[in-house]
């Protein structure tokens, strides 16, 4: 089974975002965590170093984004009509943060267990293993080898 975790992303946060301007922040809050989860999914598998920094990137403003929004919707702040007029587009989205600075103590466990998440996708070193420090399983390594590595070393 062949899914593409980061159309379905790209798909999320662009849907989010037009929730956001439009003002449907409850929507919008969802949509960015949809996205989140996906991206997540995505850096599981991404080889090119360029495109998963790409991709953090875009995380951390997205969650940025969910947690300004998380905070107001927590404050029951009053939110702006969401008729989608381009008043309601084009205000600043600075103005949604929270006049406490944000204290971890308010933060939603649903977030915190993303950002841990994508914490633990990270790989901060290198792993020094190589083929010959794994014992046994000959044909597993074959297998392996034939499935991935050598496509990603040489590409058709």
């Amino acid at each position: 089974m062949y899914c593409n975790f980061m159309e379905h992303g790209i798909e999320y946060a662009k849907q989010a975002v037009k929730e956001d301007d439009a003002g449907n922040f409850r929507k919008a809050f969802q949509l960015y965590l949809n996205a989140l989860e996906y991206f997540q999914a995505q850096l599981k598998y991404e080889k090119n170093p360029q495109i998963e920094k790409t991709i953090r990137q875009k995380c951390m403003g997205y969650l940025r984004r969910a947690e300004e929004i998380r905070s107001v919707l927590d404050n029951g702040r009053s939110m702006p009509a969401t008729n989608g007029d381009a008043s309601v587009a084009a205000r600043p989205r600075t103005s949604l943060k929270p006049k406490d600075g944000g204290r971890k103590g308010n933060e939603d466990p649903e977030l915190a267990k993303l950002k841990e998440g994508l914490d633990s996708v990270i790989i901060r070193e290198k792993p020094n293993v190589k083929w010959s420090d794994v014992a046994g399983l000959e044909n597993a390594k074959l297998a392996l080898q034939e499935a991935v590595i050598l496509p990603v070393k040489f590409p058709m």
